[in-house]
């Protein structure tokens, strides 16, 4: 409910205003004095309105306008006067009384002035909170970018990378305390204010600032660059490598562009030593498991050979020399051809590749191994088909690919197992299965089981390599390989061919 003062001293007059006002809703409070309302004001008591007479003893209306604008209170002050004349119009002008009645006053007008009155006093207040609250608001978000421009000025100065910001005339604009680290500049004047092409080689200077236009050219806040192992020109003439990252966007109506760079000099060394230990330890491995191989088959057949050589030698031993010294042959040359597999490219098998038939090359393979007395006690299940099954393919990248299957078949029956081969067209694609009945494969080998030096058997009875080149071979052309192994219930590697279009 709104509070109005009345501030008259002649009682009736008050007690007149009031009962005029109270029937209206409003809470009315009396004063028979400007003073004693000053101090209840002051006292922090608040009104809506003050109605108050201009001519009355001790201070009057007008001295109680003055007091209320001096001290700058929203509070509407309607001034009435029984003796209306210009000063004291004027007066209530220069101190901004709402309003200024002659008596007697009218009932309708009164109410009228009192009603727009508290509406200004009450918009006024709205604009003032709302003045208020913006003007809070404002000193939080000027706190919080401070706190902020300083959070970012910590890490700008804490990280080891270099963060430069160029302007569209690609002058260095700012830089934090990393870059003048990174490149070694005596003092900041070295760095800001110059070129960006100081930082750049004279030979890759070209290159490096046609990929920065690029960023240039591309819509603001839109476009990042990412260039790796740039060479980078410290003061020193040294140089180093670098991975930059590179971001643009417009402050205050000007465009500007800053660049995160990370010397990447170390880690290069890192991976290169890491690559090169790699490298050892893979040779080391694969150079100890083919010298076992290749005396292995060598000793094997120096022996016979020997022995076939006695004049004592009947002709058993001759033929026994001579199967040892073709299949100890085979041997070395299916590691010999794991061997040059690993340096063939995608580009040189797909030149050499050809339409053929999945079952005649599946033939052409086994009758291999039946001569050369591989597979010799393993029992090899398969249904000859006359069926033409079309893949495309190199025919001696084939015979790699099963080789290597039925060998690894064979160690893991024992070369006693069975070795079941099924081939057949579905929809256009062609599939080989090859399923034994060996010790099988763990988990953890099925998951190792195509690096390059991995191998589950003894030293000297296998180099790691065949999986490593089967995998070469499927993924050079695009087949799909599925196995399925259990341990102590074998193994089965299914095969998809990709669709051989029609010519």
């Amino acid at each position: 409910m709104d509070k109005i003062l009345i501030i008259d001293d002649e009682e009736d007059i008050r007690i007149a205003l009031k009962r005029v006002l109270s029937r209206e809703g409003y809470q009315i409070e009396l004063s028979e004095s400007a003073t004693e309302a000053i101090q209840r004001i002051s006292a922090g008591e608040t009104f809506s309105v003050v109605i108050s007479d201009i001519l009355m003893s001790g201070m009057s209306g007008i001295d109680f306008t003055k007091f209320i604008a001096e001290k700058q209170i929203n509070l509407p002050v309607i001034l009435v006067t029984g003796n209306p004349n210009l000063s004291s119009a004027e007066s209530a002008i220069r101190y901004h009384a709402f309003e200024y009645i002659s008596k007697p006053v009218d009932k309708t007008q009164i109410l009228s002035v009192v009603k727009r009155a508290i509406e200004v006093k009450n918009q006024k207040d709205f604009d003032l909170e709302k003045l208020m609250l913006s003007e809070k608001l404002e000193k939080a978000l000027r706190t919080q970018n401070l706190d902020l421009n300083r959070q970012n000025a910590a890490i700008l100065n804490a990280t080891s990378d270099a963060v430069i910001t160029i302007d569209s005339k690609l002058i260095v604009v700012s830089a934090n305390k990393s870059s003048f680290d990174m490149f070694r500049f005596g003092t900041p004047l070295d760095l800001i204010g110059q070129s960006v092409k100081i930082l750049f080689t004279e030979n890759k200077m070209q290159k490096y600032m046609s990929q920065v236009s690029k960023v240039l050219s591309e819509e603001v806040n839109k476009s990042t660059l990412q260039l790796s192992d740039v060479t980078l020109l410290r003061s020193d003439n040294s140089t180093f490598l670098a991975d930059i990252a590179i971001c643009s966007y417009n402050l205050d109506g000007d465009r500007y562009y800053t660049g995160v760079i990370r010397d990447v000099t170390q880690k290069k060394q890192m991976v290169e030593q890491l690559i090169h230990s790699e490298r050892r330890a893979f040779l080391s491995v694969v150079a100890a498991s083919i010298g076992h191989e290749i005396n292995n088959s060598l000793t094997a057949i120096q022996g016979f050979v020997e022995m076939a050589s006695r004049e004592t030698a009947d002709i058993m031993l001759k033929d026994r020399a001579l199967k040892v010294t073709l299949n100890q042959t085979e041997k070395l040359r299916a590691l010999t051809s794991n061997l040059l597999q690993l340096g063939k490219s995608l580009k040189s098998n797909n030149e050499k590749s050809k339409t053929l038939n999945l079952n005649k090359e599946i033939t052409s393979v086994l009758q291999v191994f039946k001569e050369t007395a591989k597979l010799k006690y393993c029992h090899i299940k398969r249904e000859e088909s006359e069926n033409e099954i079309p893949i495309r393919m190199n025919s001696d990248q084939f015979a790699l690919l099963l080789s290597n299957i039925l060998l690894n078949a064979a160690d893991a029956t024992n070369n006693i197992g069975t070795i079941e081969i099924v081939s057949y067209l579905d929809q256009k694609n062609a599939h080989l299965i090859i399923t034994d009945d060996g010790e099988g494969m763990s988990q953890e080998t099925l998951d190792k089981i195509y690096e390059p030096y991995f191998t589950t058997k003894e030293l000297g009875k296998g180099t790691g390599l065949g999986m490593f080149v089967v995998k070469q071979i499927v993924d050079n052309f695009e087949i799909q390989l599925e196995i399925e192994s259990t341990s102590g219930k074998g193994s089965k590697f299914h095969f998809i061919f990709p669709k051989v279009s029609e010519r």
